[in-house]
């Protein structure tokens, strides 16, 4: 009798066991969903880019002129450059990253490397006027904008 009671509550317990377990078709299912979102920042800064060149007929290399911004006539006044470049071979240049606001260019190759603007160095301003006397003209930029600025330098 005590082997059927035993071999009994085996069977119960295995009946039981065998009722907690369930196949995947009773499990709950998971679900993963990727959403991709898109962000467009808008541009907070613009460029000037263009070119510098020699007038017809000049002799000389404009590589590596000096392209320089200035925030005001003042800074430029006083050689405050708030950014530069240097020019390539073909004269092509960009100033990137420039906050909008109105700027003041110019572009000078120090030919004799004596760090003066002087006789002999390729020089001038956007704008009109000869040397000493120049009437620069400024140049407004808004975020996200390119500006072309060619403009041509003297030999001094």
């Amino acid at each position: 009798m005590k082997k059927i009671i035993i071999l009994l509550a085996f069977a119960v317990l295995l009946a039981f066991v065998s009722s907690c377990s369930s196949d995947d078709s009773t499990q709950p299912t998971t679900t993963t969903t990727t959403v991709q979102t898109t962000t467009t920042v808008a541009s907070t800064t613009g460029n000037i880019s263009g070119t510098i060149s020699l007038p017809a007929g000049a002799a000389g290399d404009v590589t590596n002129t000096r392209v320089a911004t200035y925030a005001s006539f003042d800074d430029w006044n006083a050689d405050r450059v708030l950014k530069f470049t240097a020019c390539a071979n073909t004269g092509a240049y960009t100033i990137p990253g420039l906050p909008p606001g109105t700027y003041y260019m110019d572009a000078w190759k120090d030919m004799n490397g004596n760090s003066v603007i002087d006789l002999g160095d390729f020089f001038n301003v956007y704008g009109s006027g000869s040397y000493p006397n120049y009437n620069l003209s400024p140049i407004s930029l808004a975020a996200g904008q390119t500006v072309s600025i060619n403009f041509q330098v003297v030999i001094l």
